[in-house]
């Protein structure tokens, strides 16, 4: 006989821990405003529990028009991405319990349970839906920040994703073509469908040039908004990346540059969620460079390195998210000082940023040096090298820029205040804290050292060093002035530049146009000129004939006509 909780536990394995926070995204608006933040933080805890009961491998496998779906497969790198992203996801409820207007919140559970189920995805079409229904979310979430900035911020954070799933569906249309499967591949650069492929994962993944729309529009959402934005976009496109192009040489190439690209803007941002985002960028740029190099060693240290990013940029949003929830901004220019009143959120951004950064104990901690062993023993002394220039230049800004400039110095806009942070936040932030510290310990508490000791030491060599350069360079004067600045990026070439061309080919169409228009205009009445002066009634054949003469005319006509038909 079966029971119960047979028939639903069956029920519930074919059903993604993320279509319950979907679910519960869109009954938010009709719920009462009370309700919200408490479903914000229940959902994903129904998640993480729904997850961690389920069995690996495939669920919830069924034929439809001849394919078979899979619309779960509990993989060791799904789960353990799926658990750290339920838990961001609970704590940015806990910090976001402040909202109560429907559309963050609404938007913020579905982005999450799409996240979600995109890394438990068990084939192409469950990815896909996954993946895009994430990126729509995702706009919204930019929308909520209700200014004219985030609208503009939002339409190009769609167009640049909306591309990206164009090209990602083609890329799965040919492979389908070609194969008759449905099930995930590895991409082969040597193809069409592995050209799009890359093309649209590098969109998503912010590859160097592709990257502005994520620094464009992640800062202009809500406090709590760009909280999750940070936290699960790029991670799951990394994650893509290492499911669909594992190995492939490409990425060796362009993960250096994705490393080192972003520190030098990082430091010139005055937004300091923009920094943050620069951070994200090149902390990415190690799981990517990872990923080429494509040894389990390398796969498995880039997913290592998501989660801790995961917990660590989870810490640093929400510490400046809290700023500029007591203070109305995250100008670098206008900020300073806010230790003395806001000493808890100064400590969990410093923690933050040391996790990050990859002190011990903490998540990066754990991350970090796992990272940079694979990438020495199989990268090559250049990537490696890069690698370390990145893990000094994330360290320097957002471990040390972005706490030094928010928290410390002097404060410089006079008489600005702030309280500390709201209970739930602070309380959000330990719990944050408290995370990096599981990641980062769990290999020793576990009886498994995931790297060497000499890297380790390395790695401390190298963060030691970029603290007494960023130090020195902080005391001479040489970093760039905490001043308002607007910081030129590829996105100039749209924003700015492709506007006053499209301005200029419009001004030279319309007088273009306007030339030929008067060039057809004065000939066409030119025209009509010369026909009235050749029969106008001033002239001789438009003047008034005698009624004998039409008469004599007529009958010629008909003479002429007689002849010719009797001829």
């Amino acid at each position: 006989m079966i029971s119960a909780p047979d028939i639903f536990g069956g029920l519930l394995d074919g059903i993604s821990p993320g279509f319950l926070l979907i679910a519960a995204g869109l009954l938010i608006p009709v719920l009462p405003r009370m309700l919200r933040p408490v479903i914000a933080v229940l959902a994903p805890l129904a998640g993480l529990f729904h997850l961690l009961a389920l069995p690996t491998g495939p669920h919830g496998t069924f034929e439809m028009l001849g394919i078979t779906v899979a619309t779960i497969n509990v993989s060791e790198t799904g789960f353990a991405l799926g658990i750290a992203m339920l838990v961001a996801g609970t704590l940015a409820g806990v910090f976001n319990w402040h909202e109560r207007a429907g559309l963050p919140v609404s938007a913020g559970l579905v982005y999450v349970g799409c996240a979600v189920g995109a890394v438990l995805a068990g084939d192409l079409p469950s990815f896909f839906l996954f993946f895009e229904l994430a990126s729509v979310s995702a706009a919204f979430l930019v929308w909520a920040g209700g200014t004219e900035r985030s609208l503009g911020a939002g339409m190009r954070f769609a167009v640049a994703n909306i591309l990206a799933g164009v090209l990602l569906l083609e890329a799965f249309l040919l492979t389908y073509k070609a194969t008759g499967s449905v099930a995930f591949f590895t991409g082969d650069l040597g193809t069409s469908a592995g050209i799009y492929l890359i093309l649209a994962l590098g969109l998503k993944a912010a590859f160097p040039v592709l990257h502005a729309w994520l620094t464009d529009a992640y800062p202009e959402s809500t406090p709590g908004g760009t909280v999750l934005l940070s936290v699960f976009g790029i991670t799951t496109a990394i994650y893509a990346l290492s499911r669909f192009l594992p190995g492939e040489d490409l990425l060796r190439l362009i993960g250096p540059i994705m490393i080192a690209f972003p520190v030098l803007l990082a430091l010139l941002a005055n937004d300091l969620r923009r920094t943050l985002c620069y951070g994200i960028i090149s902390q990415a740029g190690l799981a990517v460079t990872a990923i080429g190099i494509g040894t389990p060693e390398a796969l498995s240290a880039a997913t290592v390195l998501m989660i801790a990013n995961i917990f660590g940029f989870l810490v640093l949003f929400m510490a400046i998210g809290a700023v500029l929830y007591r203070t109305g901004t995250a100008s670098a220019a206008a900020l300073g000082g806010l230790a003395a009143t806001m000493p808890l959120t100064t400590g969990f951004a410093v923690l933050g940023g040391l996790s990050v950064a990859g002190l011990p104990v903490l998540a990066g901690g754990t991350a970090v040096p796992y990272l940079m062993t694979a990438i020495w023993a199989d990268g090559g002394p250049v990537v490696a090298a890069l690698a370390l220039f990145g893990v000094a230049g994330v360290w320097a800004h957002a471990g040390l820029r972005v706490p030094a400039t928010a928290f410390f110095g002097e404060k410089r806009t006079p008489g600005l205040k702030a309280e500390e942070a709201p209970v739930h936040m602070r309380f959000a932030m330990l719990l944050g804290i408290a995370a990096c510290i599981a990641v980062g310990t769990m290999p020793y508490w576990a009886g498994n050292a995931i790297f060497e000791l000499a890297g380790l030491i390395l790695h401390l060599e190298v963060l030691a060093f970029a603290l007494l350069v960023f130090l020195a360079a902080r005391a001479w004067g040489l970093l760039p002035r905490e001043e308002p600045s607007a910081l030129i990026d590829v996105d100039w070439l749209y924003r700015k530049l492709g506007p006053q061309i499209v301005g200029v080919v419009m001004s030279v169409t319309s007088a273009a146009y306007t030339a030929w228009q008067n060039f057809i205009s004065s000939r066409i009445n030119n025209g009509f000129r010369a026909m009235f002066a050749a029969a106008g009634p001033q002239t001789n054949i438009a003047s008034t004939w005698g009624t004998g003469l039409g008469v004599l005319w007529v009958a010629i006509l008909l003479v002429v006509m007689l002849l010719v038909s009797y001829t």
